[in-house]
Formats: C-alpha cells, structure tokens, sequence
C-alpha cells in the first residue's frame, strides 16, 4: 500500500464522486472512547453521513500515530451543529491507474469553534455548516454517480483485500487469484461492502465477506452446483465458509468458480 505525498479537500471529494471509496471491513461508526456527542449518538451511517462528510471535508490531515503510518484523518461539518471525523487510507497499486479510499471510521467531535482532537491537535472549525438539504443533495449526488459507474472495479476489490487482516487476507487473495485464473475476463466491483466477481452483460457469479472468525465464499449460480457447497439458501448462494484452522481447496473452489461463471445468478 503506498499514499501520495499530499491529499486535499478536493481530492477526497473528486474521488468520492467518480466511486472510488469504499468502506474497509473493520470500518466502525462510533465514537472514541470518552467522547459524548449525543445528537450523532442515536446511528451514524455509512451512505448518510461518512459519503456527505467526505464530499465536505474542510481539513485533511496525515494520522499521526505510529501504528498508522498511511493513514489520513478528515474533518467535516455535520448539519445538526457537529463535527465529523473520518479515518482513511488512499491505497494504490502499481499496475491500477485509480486510487482507492478505504474509509476505516467515523466519529463525532462536539466544538463550537475549535475541538481539541486528541491524534491531531487543535482544530479551527469551518464557518460553513451545510443544511441538511445540502447533506441530502450531496448523498444523491454520489448515488447517482455509482448508478451510472460500469467501471472495472479491480483496484476497488484490491484495496479492500489489501485492509483484510493476516489470515483472512490470504484467503481472500487465494480467492481472488483463483477468480482470475478459471475467469480470465473477469469483472470485480464492491458492491453492499463487499467484493463481486461478474461476467460482463451477463450477471456476478461469486463474492466473499469476511466475519469475525471466518471467510463466507458465496457461489451466485442460476443452478445448483456439483458437489453442492456445504451451506446456503438456495442455487443463488451457495456457500463455503473457512475459519483460520481450515485449509481451501483449490481444485474444488475452481470447479465452483467455472460452473458458477458459465451460469451467473445475479443480474449485472
């Protein structure tokens, strides 16, 4: 993972509208410890407020902390009176033209005209707080933009393999690899927070999520595969689950991965 020198305002929002941020899977929505602010208490959300605080951010700085070496912290103005913080990294990768914000936190800070940020010091607050038809307008502004994105989103899906943690990484990279390999043509996106792998003007035929303890490998398939995986609903998502003492196996995750690719279950 690798940042840029330097990250303003405008960049942060100019990726966020051409759907380059996602959500990392330890993203939390809360506030630090010992911190009240009521009023944003009741349900911080990630399309409602983390997509309207990065489109408005006011200041942008590199995280100070030494477990945080690529990290950046953004401020913005919330329309109930508050202010935002937003935990980020900008991942990139040396063959993906498109950098990636991997959004890990949000949280509340209560200050009329300063806050005092215990990370990055005495911030100065913006004199601008939207309304909240503004937070509102910039919210449909992004989803309109993510409606109309048929982008390839395979620095999107690397980036969010990248923020896995030691085992589930691997797994997921192991996943990911063997996608490429049995589907050479692949397409990838991030998509309800986590990756999809699809046939172009066909349908998506297979996606993972990572949870506390294991791995889910979902099979999106019109029909049921041969063998059946272990777990499920029904033909459109059959399951694998692996825990950090189970091995995968390649042979038979690929025969998955081709049966489900020649019959997607999910529209595009």
């Amino acid at each position: 993972m690798s940042v840029s020198d330097s990250l303003t305002t405008q960049r942060v929002s100019e990726l966020v509208m051409a759907n380059r941020a996602i959500r990392a899977p330890n993203y939390r929505a809360d506030h630090d410890e010992g911190v009240r602010f009521t009023d944003l208490e009741r349900g911080l959300q990630w399309g409602a407020d983390a997509i309207p605080a990065l489109m408005g951010l006011f200041r942008v700085e590199q995280d100070a902390r030494d477990d945080h070496p690529d990290g950046w912290v953004g401020f913005a103005r919330h329309w109930r009176g508050g202010t935002l913080r937003l935990d980020f990294d900008l991942f990139s990768a040396p063959e993906e033209p498109d950098e990636i914000l991997v959004v890990t936190a949000i949280s509340g800070r209560e200050g009329e005209k300063t806050i005092v940020d215990e990370n990055v010091g005495e911030i100065e607050l913006s004199d601008k707080v939207p309304t909240e038809e503004e937070w509102e307008e910039r919210r449909k502004r992004y989803q309109a933009t993510r409606r109309k994105d048929d982008t390839d989103g395979s620095a999107a899906v690397k980036a969010y393999i990248a923020a896995l943690p030691d085992w589930k990484h691997e797994v997921a990279a192991q996943f990911d690899q063997i996608v490429q390999q049995e589907a050479p043509h692949v397409r990838r996106a991030v998509k309800y927070h986590q990756p999809f792998y699809g046939v172009e003007d066909q349908g998506w035929f297979a996606s993972f999520s990572a949870f506390s303890k294991h791995v889910k490998l979902t099979f999106v398939c019109e029909t049921y595969l041969d063998p059946e995986p272990p777990s499920g609903t029904g033909p459109d998502r059959q399951a694998l689950d692996l825990k950090k003492t189970d091995t995968l196996d390649e042979e038979q995750v690929a025969s998955w991965v081709r049966q489900a690719a020649d019959d997607p279950g999910m529209g595009w």
